[in-house]
């Protein structure tokens, strides 16, 4: 099973998150794709199936550089991604006005698009606590769903 992992971050803490989740979805035989957010444009990321998405928040609330143009096209779509499952990973920090608010957002979006949400999305507080606990049970839950759909 491929999965595609996005990541954008501002301060290396995104990324880091994203290899261990990497390395974890390659011991488990899954073939990963790991890419900085900005990597796909709306039209290659209809065309995935399977994803991880990692970002931290910059400014206010805001996706990171290295996600922003991705952020902004898909903002703007309108077509439904039904074939689309993804996790999401936030890291964010509560002394700030907006917590998380760039993971918020973009789960969101996929949410009205109709993507399937395969588990509820982490949003970790100045740090990376949880990540793996998530990660075990974001890939458990891919595989679930890969043998149920591919019996029906």
């Amino acid at each position: 099973m491929i999965l595609d992992i996005l990541y954008a971050t501002q301060t290396g803490n995104a990324e880091t998150v994203a290899k261990k989740l990497q390395l974890l979805a390659k011991n488990q035989g899954f073939n990963v794709n790991l890419v900085e957010m900005n990597y796909h444009n709306i039209n290659s990321f209809r065309t995935l199936r399977n994803v991880a998405i990692v970002t931290s928040t910059y400014g206010n609330g805001e996706v990171p550089e290295m996600g922003i143009d991705f952020w902004e096209e898909l903002k703007l779509s309108k077509v439904e991604m039904v074939n689309l499952r993804y996790g999401l990973i936030a890291l964010g920090d509560k002394s700030h006005e907006i917590f998380c608010g760039a993971g918020k957002a973009i789960s969101k979006k996929l949410d009205e698009l109709k993507c399937i949400k395969v588990i509820p999305n982490l949003e970790c507080d100045g740090d990376t606590e949880g990540t793996y606990e998530w990660s075990i049970k974001f890939l458990e839950k891919l595989k679930l769903k890969a043998y149920y759909n591919d019996k029906v």
